[in-house]
């Protein structure tokens, strides 16, 4: 029996999944080609704080498979088509990749999807730039990736094709992929939003990698539950239905973390609440008031709620000094200030809040506080010595870091929670 080319068994690989051949010839000719995604989360090392009276931080990613089953909101991914061509002339071309009809970029220059620049990958763990213009030979399997967050649960649809010199498409192919939610009995819930907008980064991007890396990796927050929006994810809309689906799945038991970190502001009389003097968060398209996370805090029904803001002017978002208490209980509006909860920000209404290269202070402090880092007197946040740090035990740890020193700024802890909040599956 004559053997097969190799190129033609690859060939025959590679069709099973999506190819495609012509009939009525003994070697058959046609282009094959995949779809799929390469899945990457992120990880973080808080070292114990250093002379400086801060820790320093490592962040990157580690690849965690290519099954689109497995993707979840908010996951750094990296749509990857690949091309074999198979007895046919080769053609230059450039591959494109859209996403829900969005046309996506593999340089990302606005950093939409990407946490920073491009130039980064590869120190991140993240794969390099595949450059999308290639004459394509037969024989070769060429591959393609974009990198892409899916910013919402549901059915998304994905679309590749090779664009000859001519604009006829080749090699194309359509997937529809399913980002559902898997149902445990875990009872533990996180939103983490972060932007850092091209030409005024503030490093947030490294906050949303630390409290990701905090809940998921150290805590076991079920993947599913932890809602992560950062840059071009985190509009406005995408945010508010966020909110809206976590709200639906959370009770008075549930354990609830929102952790924010980027830009923030005041506006008098920014929203439609009675309070003069509104928080502001930005986000991609606009921005979020304190009476947006008032009510969602609200609708969430938990009396178990660690709220973390690091933010310039952060403590319109519950800090002790907020008037919004005032105001809401003369107009029936929703607090952020209220019972269950745990409210920390790295910053009066007043001030700003300070942020190095390895993010901001509050966040790095905070996440490694909770992970148990020591400070140069080789004490944890754990006060009591009983095995398990809880979250007014970690906000004292890292506001008093950061106020027993002149540099750094004033963080707050707003205590508002009946006994301890223990973020620890129970």
């Amino acid at each position: 029996m004559r053997k097969r080319p190799v190129a033609l068994v690859l060939l025959l690989l590679l069709l099973p999944l999506t190819g495609c051949l012509d009939n009525g010839s003994a070697e058959p000719a046609g282009i094959a080609r995949q779809c799929y995604a390469e899945i990457y989360r992120p990880v973080s090392d808080i070292s114990d704080v250093q002379q400086n009276g801060l820790p320093t931080v490592d962040v990157g990613y580690q690849y965690a498979g290519d099954s689109m089953s497995n993707v979840s909101v908010g996951d750094m991914v990296f749509l990857t088509y690949r091309v074999f061509l198979h007895n046919m002339e080769s053609f230059e071309g450039t591959a494109h990749c859209l996403v829900n009809g969005h046309r996506l970029s593999p340089r990302d220059t606005e950093h939409r999807y990407l946490p920073t620049d491009v130039s980064q990958n590869e120190m991140l763990g993240l794969p390099s730039v595949t450059p999308t213009r290639r004459t394509v030979n037969e024989g070769s399997v060429y591959t393609f990736r974009w990198p892409y967050r899916f910013a919402s649960y549901g059915v998304h649809s994905i679309e590749c094709y090779m664009e000859d010199a001519n604009g006829t498409r080749r090699a194309n192919i359509s997937r529809t992929i399913a980002i559902d939610h898997t149902a445990t009995e875990d009872d533990r819930w996180a939103l983490i939003i972060g932007t850092d907008p091209v030409g005024n980064e503030i490093a947030a991007w490294k906050d949303g990698i630390m409290a990701f890396d905090t809940l998921y990796n150290h805590y076991g927050f079920p993947r599913d539950n932890i809602m992560y929006l950062s840059n071009g994810c985190a509009t406005k809309q995408n945010i508010s239905s966020a909110m809206e689906w976590l709200s639906s799945q959370t009770g008075q038991a549930s354990r609830l973390v929102l952790w924010i970190s980027g830009h923030g502001g005041v506006e008098w009389r920014g929203d439609d609440d009675r309070e003069l003097r509104d928080g502001t968060i930005q986000v991609w398209d606009g921005v979020l008031y304190d009476g947006d996370i008032a009510t969602f805090f609200a609708d969430t029904g938990s009396m178990h709620i660690l709220s973390v803001v690091d933010t310039c002017f952060s403590g319109e978002f519950g800090g002790p000094d907020d008037l919004e208490s005032i105001f809401t209980q003369l107009g029936g509006d929703a607090s952020v200030e209220d019972k269950g909860r745990v409210l920390v920000t790295a910053s009066t209404t007043f001030n700003k809040a300070i942020a190095t290269e390895d993010g901001g202070i509050l966040t790095m402090l905070m996440a490694g506080a909770l992970q148990g880092i020591t400070d140069r007197m080789d004490t944890t946040a754990d006060f009591n010595e009983d095995g398990v740090i809880t979250a007014e035990e970690a906000a004292t740890w890292a506001v008093l870091h950061i106020d027993l020193s002149l540099r750094y700024g004033f963080a707050q802890m707003n205590d508002c929670h009946q006994g301890n909040l223990v973020l620890q599956q129970q």
